[in-house]
């Protein structure tokens, strides 16, 4: 019987590899979470992260950082060399590798001296025995190592090291710099510092490491419990998710039977009806061949009769033959016109059940965790008047979902209704009578379920903003309006100042212009920081205010040149770029948020990228620029460097028609301000109009997060 593998030397074995490399340890380094590896190993798996950064031990995750990324820099895994010495003594002494004589010329090797802690050969051995220096020592033949076992090997500690800078034996420990030195150390660098000798030391050493390793071992049958109860909770979920793979297996296996049994009875009732219908068909076909036959056998005899009677014969039966081919005509006309029809709507009835079926199957199989879960769009969007819908799935063992539906803007609430679908699914329906933003609360048991309140964005059709719901009054001659972060509007009074305005309406705060010297204020556009961007287009600047209103700075002149404004108007700002359109410049300045210019964009012209008096300008979230090109009568789209992509609306008074386009303001569809307020797609569709009637000169244009459209008029804001 073969001998297997020596259970001490395996052990070792395992002990001496790297865990990366998987071969023998060379040059261990220790890590700051005591796992080892070679220094080239670490090296290596260091060089993969980016320099000074942290890389996870293979064994424990725990993040290491490399000192200056030099291995050497890491203490030596001093005892695992000796555990490569030991390793490689017992190959020798179980005969894996070849024993040499270690004291002489390197003969064979045959047995082990424990005190010289060398392999020696015959003769060394003899001189072991002979001569008195040797007297004493134990020597072990290697059969007896063999046997004996890493006992027969081990060995006493190495000598102290040598220190670098004496030559002495580093004997004494200094605790003040954590590192081994010699006598002469003490006197010259480590003077005053705390140390002790190594063997006096150590005993101390060993107690506190034993120590401290006490509550380590204590943590052991906590962290083994934990395991357990870790290995325990897996079994019970993997049972749970066989026994949950046989119930829906169960319950598909189910339905699938039901629809097969369905499926049938449908091929039988479809099949049923279709053999009644080919039976009567079949019966009027064998009519309708019968009065086939007969009309050409009455075609026939009369042709035959037009061919060989003579006048007299013909005349004779002239009233018979006609009276006869007018019954036939009258009588198979009915017949060749009215066929029995095929209804369609006999064979669809339970296709459309099955459909429905299928939707059901789709939308309200799922799979949760035992918490209550809500799928559908109504917990998201809605629109006014519109019917929005949402379900809930919950545990066959808790009570029916309660919902109920908060408007932040007015307050109001809607007590909703939770109807049962199936075990444990039920749908709630609702339909908001208020826009803007909504709070969805949905309880089961008097506990929200997760992700409850939902927050709900209910929006109105551009075409029911047929009628002003406020007005901000009060405004001499209000012409731009913005909104910052905090949905505050902004408004420029042309020959005022710059006001802001609460949510409710109410000015909080102003720009002065006694303290700026405004002189014909128009756009105004807000930054994502909230700065403040104001033309003026009498004094032909642009000023860029904080959101304290403090000034950081101005920027143009009178003139046409890449720093001279005329007749400033509209303004944008997206990302880093403002846009400005200088009216009587007839183009669009482009600047850093820093008003420092960028580039021009237009000329003078009817094209495309030219422009008459062009009014304000907006940017959309898909970075299209938005122009009223006023006199043109049109609103162009255009890319952010200026490149012409489509034109909206055309001279007119019609629906989708622009006359004289001033303010524009883009958020999901393009609201445009003539005489009314123009509403299309970004495409350019027309969608519909509002405001006539109720708005006077109107020119600014906002939209809030509520979707309140801001309308300027004279004297005021008009909100729709």
């Amino acid at each position: 019987m073969a001998e297997g593998p020596d259970p001490v030397i395996a052990d070792l074995e395992q002990e001496v590899t790297c865990g990366i490399c998987h071969d023998r340890y060379q040059e261990p380094k220790l890590l700051p979470c005591c796992h080892y590896y070679c220094k080239q190993c670490i090296l290596t798996l260091s060089s993969r992260y980016p320099p000074n950064q942290p890389f996870p031990c293979p064994d424990c995750r725990e993040p290491t950082l490399l000192p200056d990324n030099n291995p050497d820099r890491l203490p030596t895994a001093f005892f695992i060399n000796r555990m490569k010495a030991l390793y490689s003594r017992m190959e020798k002494a179980h005969g894996k590798l070849e024993a040499t004589c270690e004291m002489c010329s390197g003969g064979k090797a045959t047995a082990f001296c424990r005190q010289c802690v060398n392999f020696i050969c015959e003769d060394c051995v003899k001189s072991h025995k002979r001569l008195r220096v040797f007297a004493g020592h134990a020597i072990s033949t290697l059969d007896e190592l063999k046997q004996g076992g890493v006992k027969e090997l081990t060995f006493e500690s190495p000598p102290p090291p040598k220190c670098e800078d004496h030559e002495e034996l580093k004997k004494i420990f200094c605790f003040d710099c954590n590192k081994l030195i010699c006598r002469d150390c003490i006197v010259i660098e480590h003077a005053g510092h705390n140390y002790e000798f190594v063997k006096k030391a150590a005993p101390a050493t060993r107690k506190k490491l034993t120590e401290h390793l006490s509550p380590l071992k204590n943590l052991l049958p906590d962290l083994s419990t934990a395991v357990n109860q870790v290995k325990g909770t897996k079994q019970k979920i993997q049972a749970q998710k066989e026994l949950t793979e046989r119930q829906v297996n169960a319950k598909f296996q189910e339905l699938h039977d039901i629809l097969d049994r369905c499926k049938v009875r449908v091929l039988r009732e479809s099949s049923a009806l279709a053999d009644s219908k080919m039976e009567k068909l079949t019966i009027q076909e064998k009519g309708l061949d019968l009065s086939l036959g007969t009309a050409q056998s009455l075609i026939d005899f009369v042709e035959r009769t037009l061919e060989n009677a003579s006048d007299e014969e013909l005349i004779t039966m002239q009233e018979q033959v006609v009276s006869r081919i007018d019954a036939e005509v009258v009588k198979r006309g009915k017949e060749a016109a009215n066929p029995d029809p095929v209804e369609k709507d006999d064979f669809g009835i339970e296709v459309f059940v099955c459909e429905d079926l299928k939707k059901l199957c789709e939308n309200n199989v799922i799979v949760c965790e035992g918490k209550p879960i809500v799928k559908g769009d109504g917990i998201k969007t809605a629109e006014v008047d519109k019917c929005a819908s949402l379900n809930v799935y919950i545990s066959s063992k808790q009570g029916k979902p309660q919902a109920v539906l908060k408007s932040l803007v007015d307050q109001s609430t809607q007590q909703l209704q939770a109807v049962s679908l199936m075990g444990g699914v039920y749908s709630v329906e609702y339909t908001p009578r208020v826009r803007g933003r909504h709070h969805l609360l949905i309880s089961v048991d008097d506990q929200p379920i997760p992700g409850s309140p939902f927050s709900v964005f209910v929006k109105i059709p551009p075409t029911k903003l047929d009628k002003p719901v406020k007005q901000i009054k009060g405004i001499n001659i209000p012409v731009y309006m913005a909104f910052n972060s905090s949905e505050e509007l902004i408004v420029t009074d042309f020959l005022g100042d710059v006001l802001v305005f609460d949510k409710k309406g109410e000015q909080i705060q102003s720009i002065s212009k006694s303290k700026h010297g405004f002189d014909g204020i128009c756009g105004v556009a807000v930054d994502k920081e909230d700065n403040i961007y104001v033309c003026d287009s009498i004094k032909r600047c642009v000023y860029k205010f904080n959101k304290r209103g403090d000034l950081l700075k101005r920027f143009g002149t009178k003139g046409s040149g890449p720093k001279e404004l005329n007749f400033p108007r509209g303004i944008a700002v997206a990302g880093d770029q403002v846009f400005v359109c200088y009216q009587n410049n007839h183009r669009v300045q482009v600047l850093t948020t820093e008003l420092e210019p960028v580039k021009q964009i237009g000329s003078i012209g009817t094209g495309n990228e030219h422009f008459n008096e062009p009014e304000d300008v907006a940017v959309d979230n898909e970075q299209m620029v938005y122009v009223t090109d006023c006199s043109n009568d049109r609103v162009q789209v255009l890319t952010m460097d200026g490149r012409f992509i489509r034109s909206i609306g055309k001279k007119g008074n019609g629906q989708g028609d622009l006359y004289g386009p001033r303010g524009v303001c883009v958020t999901g569809f393009v609201y445009v301000a003539d005489y009314r307020v123009s509403v299309f797609t970004k495409d350019g569709q027309f969608v519909t109009s509002f405001g006539n009637g109720h708005i006077t000169s109107p020119r600014g244009v906002a939209v809030d997060s509520d979707g309140f459209v801001y309308v300027r008029s004279e004297g005021s804001v008009v909100i729709f």
